[in-house]
């Protein structure tokens, strides 16, 4: 007995006759991990990461943060010793910050 547990069957000689049997498809487009909006994520995160800015996530919204709160800072944010980047909201805060760097 080759096949899967759900087959009505019972009778096909190999597991991928069962399978076509079923008709069993896989939703890729569903769970697609590199659809064009994860794609764009990832395009925005790499282009900070070049242009020496560590994001605290991939999401759109984590680098447009950083990307803020580095032109405020004056220098490129960094998430491993930096606050959060959605509280670097002016220069004040960024004004701040440098000195005790």
């Amino acid at each position: 007995m080759n096949c899967r547990s759900g087959c009505k069957t019972k009778d096909h000689e190999t597991y991928a006759q069962c399978l076509s049997a079923a008709n069993i498809r896989a939703a890729a487009t569903m769970n697609n991990p590199f659809s064009s909006d994860v794609k764009k994520e990832l395009s925005a995160y790499r282009s900070a990461r070049v242009n020496g800015i560590q994001p605290e996530g991939t999401t759109m919204n984590k680098v447009r943060e950083a990307e803020s709160a580095s032109r405020a800072l004056g220098r490129p944010y960094n998430a491993n010793v930096d606050p959060p980047a959605n509280m670097i909201v002016n220069k004040n805060t960024a004004r701040f910050l440098n000195a005790d760097a």
